[in-house]
């Protein structure tokens, strides 16, 4: 539990410093036993802070801070101790009447965790901004608008050696928008980081692009307002299947409008080469007594991705690279030649068959579900009759 307590000076000149109609300094006050561990981190350091204006014409201007400290406490392990260093973080918030619409920037400089066994974990350069308006007038959190996280760096290093080796990410950004369109809103995510840093390998930059598209913006604002009373209820959190079961209602209404899924982008840099793709699945027409049909609502599925793959790393991950060996051995010559052939036998005999395209040493393939009917680069494909590398025609479809 906590408290929001609140100094307030009110207008037309609160405390002869400003023409508004009033000022409010806000702090945050935890309850009892909360409120004196908090104390061994910050001392008598306030929490969290807000300075906030308020204009004559029901908007205003919030500037929210939390303080830099630095502490140290007991490791798991005997004689070792955990250290935890924190800059703070500062927001400043302009908003309109009632919070209809509201803009955001915030940063904070520093975060840096050392445990007692030698894991550091160090984040520099968060910065944060947001512009968002309210889709609705009676549903006061749904909002569409734009919002963006950057990240100047991140590690995780392991002094011992024994967790893995180290992990190194620069210029992380994590973008998000929600446009409406009518009487749907959508939601379009990117993530991506310019160096991806694990061991020697560097595997930047590397993206994360999906989205959902055709919301139905009613339904979505009651399936969040749904979830939020989950959230909100410990007991029932408890008990996933009584928690959970309040969002089936809504979640099956969204569904109703036929809502799609993309992951636009996937792709990454390997030392063989960039390897790429992106899918998209929805439901075609789909109505109220399909959803009660597992059968129905596949005959109504559709899907589809589009891959593109470097050939030399479809051989390590099949065993012809690294893995031809134990753990710290250098790669059998024979036995990666051999999984070199089988491989090159196996593409051989997709491309033959259409299956797959081969060219400047990527291996590039287009899937696709519709109809109840699956094919490969637009010929029929049953994953089921595979033999030996070879694929026999697909079932009928289910329609």
């Amino acid at each position: 539990r906590f408290t929001v307590r609140s100094q307030i000076k009110h207008g037309p000149a609160p405390g002869m410093s400003a023409f508004a109609a009033a000022i409010a300094d806000s702090e945050l006050v935890l309850d009892g036993p909360a409120q004196q561990e908090l104390a061994k981190l910050i001392g008598d350091k306030k929490p969290l802070t807000a300075h906030t204006v308020y204009r004559f014409d029901g908007g205003g201007n919030a500037v929210v801070a939390s303080p830099a400290f630095a502490a140290t406490f007991p490791g798991e392990e005997p004689n070792t101790v955990n250290r935890f260093s924190w800059e703070g973080f500062s927001a400043n918030v302009d908003f309109t009447k009632n919070l209809q619409s509201y803009t955001m920037t915030g940063e904070a400089p520093k975060l840096e965790m050392l445990d007692g066994k030698g894991v550091a974990m160090v984040m520099t350069g968060l910065k944060f901004s947001g512009e968002q308006t309210r889709i609705f007038d009676d549903e006061p959190l749904l909002y569409s608008g734009s919002q963006r996280f950057t990240l100047a760096q991140m590690s995780i290093a392991d002094k011992s050696g024994k967790a893995g080796p180290p992990v190194l990410l620069k210029q992380v950004a994590y973008d998000i928008a929600l446009p409406v369109n009518g009487e749907f809103i959508d939601m379009v995510a990117k993530m991506g980081a310019e160096s991806v840093q694990i061991g020697e390998q560097n595997y930047g930059p590397a993206h994360y692009d999906f989205s959902l598209k055709h919301l139905h913006a009613r339904t979505t604002a009651k399936l969040y307002r749904a979830m939020m009373k989950m959230y909100s209820d410990p007991v029932a959190l408890a008990d996933p299947t009584k928690a959970f079961a309040p969002l089936a209602e809504p979640g099956l209404e969204l569904l109703k409008h036929n809502p799609e899924f993309r992951i636009d982008r996937l792709s990454f840099k390997t030392a063989q080469g960039e390897a790429a793709g992106s899918a998209s699945a929805k439901l075609k027409d789909a109505k109220p007594e399909d959803l009660a049909n597992p059968m129905m609502l596949l005959a109504k599925l559709e899907a589809s991705a589009d891959i593109a793959l470097p050939e030399s790393l479809l051989a390590n991950m099949s065993g012809g690279g690294m893995h031809a060996a134990g753990e710290g051995e250098a790669p059998d010559p024979e036995t990666v030649a051999a999984h070199k052939e089988m491989l090159e036998q196996q593409l051989a005999g997709f491309a033959e068959q259409g299956y797959i395209t081969r060219a400047g040493g990527l291996v590039k393939s287009k899937i696709e579900f519709r109809d109840g009917q699956l094919t490969v680069n637009g010929k029929p494909f049953n994953p089921m009759a595979m033999r030996g590398g070879e694929a026999e025609p697909a079932e009928p479809s289910l329609d």
